[in-house]
């Protein structure tokens, strides 16, 4: 029975000493070398905004996922009135600013022509107001052609074939083959290119105002450079008289204008450009469509 206890009495001891030993173990004298160092591996605590002495913020911190952990920080820009690019460039734009920009939108009153008479092949047109948004007149953005250039016949046009073959070039300074200029008179002018195309367009498209709901008639570009169907694209205006190299520049897609895979692709070489100069020159109702379609088409 001695035994026992005696037995007990050291186990218990034992257990005392290690767990003892345990806590020595867990603690360091903590030199002021030890502590600098160690403090340098933690991150300072970031103070939230809106405490007192504490601002609302002026950066927004980012993180690279390649990086390796590192973080960096963007700021913040807010105050639409006072942008400047060399040092907001990169900044990101707040809510307010934002919401400021899309409320100041610039709009231009512009006008729409809209057939009148559908079933009697649209040879009455009425003017439709409307709004576009952005500043008319500097070749980015919405161009109502329509009520500048207007709907009547053209005083004259320019052109110059894929084959050389001209008319009016030189007054108009038309010198790259296959590039056309109308003449609506009082200074209104348009200029644009043709190219022929072995891609198809609907082969009714001057029946009645349809032109605009066929989408196969607008192509952002045309593959080939030679084929049986012409194709007609603007690319400038001027309401003060200019000729070629001084209009305005536009961006707008190629339309569809003519089928001519009766005649060949050699016609269609030869007289592209004729055809987009004339019919966009013509003051017929059935024409009429197709101005207001290569008008429209301005982007």
């Amino acid at each position: 029975m001695l035994k026992k206890i005696l037995l007990a009495l050291i186990f218990v001891i034992t257990v005392i000493t290690n767990v003892t030993h345990a806590e020595d173990d867990m603690k360091t004298v903590a030199s002021k070398a030890y502590v600098d160092t160690k403090i340098e591996t933690k991150q300072l605590k970031i103070p939230a905004a809106n405490t007192p002495g504490v601002g609302a913020g002026e950066t927004v911190m980012t993180y690279t996922a390649a990086g390796n952990g590192q973080i960096g920080e963007r700021g913040l820009y807010s105050d639409i009135s006072s942008y400047n690019a060399s040092t907001d460039g990169d900044k990101l734009i707040t809510a307010s600013a934002l919401n400021a920009t899309f409320t100041n939108l610039p709009t231009t009153p512009t006008t729409k022509l809209e057939c009148a008479n559908q079933a009697d092949g649209c040879t009455l047109w009425t003017i439709v107001d409307q709004a576009a948004y952005g500043i008319s007149g500097n070749g980015t953005t919405t161009i109502d052609l329509a009520s500048i250039m207007g709907m009547s016949q053209g005083t004259a046009n320019a052109y110059r074939t894929n084959s050389g073959n001209s008319m009016n070039a030189s007054t108009y300074g038309v010198t790259q083959n296959g590039t056309w200029v109308v003449d609506y008179g009082n200074g209104k002018r348009i200029r644009g290119k043709s190219q022929c195309s072995m891609r198809a367009g609907d082969t009714h498209t001057w029946d009645n105002d349809t032109y605009n709901t066929i989408s196969s008639n607008f192509t952002p570009t045309l593959s080939d450079a030679s084929g049986e169907y012409c194709y007609c694209q603007l690319d400038g205006y001027t309401t003060n008289g200019d000729n070629w190299g001084n209009m305005t520049a536009l961006s707008a897609p190629w339309v569809f204008s003519t089928d001519l895979s009766d005649y060949g692709s050699s016609v269609c070489a030869n007289g592209c450009a004729e055809i987009c100069a004339n019919t966009l020159s013509a003051g017929e109702a059935d024409l009429l469509a197709f101005r207001v379609a290569v008008f429209n088409s301005v982007q």
